[in-house]
């Protein structure tokens, strides 16, 4: 029996809503179980098998195993500094800096960093994979003890919200064996009960027609395609990313978007790949934060393959807090393509993406 495929949650949903939830899928799944497994299969391998499947993994950082990645040298916006102050703070001036980070491993699934014990929970900062939290501090000349205490500080605060989750958590998986074993023997009692009744008829079955040659159906495969795959950073989602996809299906556009598109369980990896496989265009926010992380950069990455595989445009950039010298730095290529800059604002960016994809 697999792990749990999960569940879409909304924005503000909580820990409570997931135990929710779970309830509500286990209870499906026990339904949704043949009667021949019901009454072959032995019941503790049924019973082990689900309770797997829906148990809740909180996760645990093991921050005595932290490591340092090596840093990068990145473009850091440094209008607004009290220390220039003949900068204009609303025009982006970049300079070189510094992004210094760690690898923070962890037991447990990732999603579960998405929700708190209210909707009031601060969402965690920090680049969460399958089994590692990155935390990034981008400076144009950081201060190492510095750096070092905001890194432990918000680990403290990450660990303060993990132990209020848990609470829920682990009184859901406590209840959980004795929830299924109830189902599962009220299930079995009942088919049992049903196969022992008797009209005193005969015992018999129906014949069943003799089935036409068939070619075997082969498994059906996801057919939803998108007009636009949305790659950013996480630390771009609420200043440009999520408006600018309210914005997008709101014009009737299919987009895909991690927060509307990633259910409670699934591989980050493969849903990325699968969305940038089915997407007509992708829409780039570009920005300091995007050029410093692994995973935006993988996304650009494939989007890149499926412009030289095909010959046809499929990248449509976005400069968020940057300017061409910046891309330059990182690509030429992109640096000299046309793009458009989120300071135009969300309705101009909507309607060059319009015309860029009815072209």
């Amino acid at each position: 029996m697999s792990k749990r495929t999960g569940f879409l949650f909304a924005e503000q949903a909580t820990i409570h809503d997931v135990v929710h939830a779970q309830r509500q899928g286990t209870l499906q799944a026990v339904e949704q179980l043949s009667p021949e497994a019901i009454l072959n299969d032995a019941l503790d391998k049924l019973l082990k098998d689900l309770v797997e499947r829906f148990r809740l993994n909180v996760p645990i950082l093991k921050r005595e195993t932290a490591v340092q990645l090596p840093t990068e040298e990145v473009e850091v916006n440094v209008a607004g500094d009290f220390r220039r102050p003949f900068l204009d703070p609303n025009r982006p001036y970049y300079v070189k800096g510094t992004a210094i980070r760690i690898a923070v491993p962890f037991d447990g699934e990732a999603i579960l960093f998405k929700y708190g014990v209210s909707p009031l929970n601060s969402p965690i900062r920090g680049d969460v994979r399958d089994d590692t939290m990155v935390l990034s501090h981008v400076a144009e000349h950081p201060d190492p003890a510095a750096v070092r205490r905001e890194f432990e500080n918000t680990l403290d605060r990450i660990q303060s919200m993990l132990d209020m989750v848990r609470g829920p958590a682990e009184e859901w998986n406590r209840g959980l064996a004795a929830l299924l074993r109830e189902r599962l023997e009220q299930r079995r009692s009942k088919l049992q009960r049903d196969r022992g009744l008797s009209l005193g008829y005969p015992a018999g079955t129906l014949k069943q027609p003799p089935s036409p040659t068939a070619v075997p159906a082969k498994p059906r495969a996801s057919t939803q395609m998108y007009d636009l795959f949305l790659s950013h950073a996480s630390e771009d989602k609420e200043a440009i990313a999520r408006p600018l996809y309210s914005a997008l299906i709101a014009q009737g556009l299919s987009v895909w978007f991690d927060e509307a598109v990633l259910k409670l369980g699934d591989s980050l990896r493969r849903k990325i790949d699968e969305g940038l496989s089915k997407c007509r265009f992708g829409v780039v926010v570009l920005s300091p934060t995007f050029l410093s992380k692994q995973w935006p950069q993988r996304e650009l990455d494939g989007l890149v393959a499926r412009e030289t595989a095909s010959g046809e445009k499929a990248i449509l950039p976005i400069w968020h807090e940057i300017d061409r010298e910046g891309v330059l730095k990182y690509s030429p290529t992109l640096a000299d393509r046309l793009a458009a800059r989120s300071e135009e604002g969300i309705d101009a960016l909507v309607q060059k993406i319009l015309e860029a994809i009815h072209k």
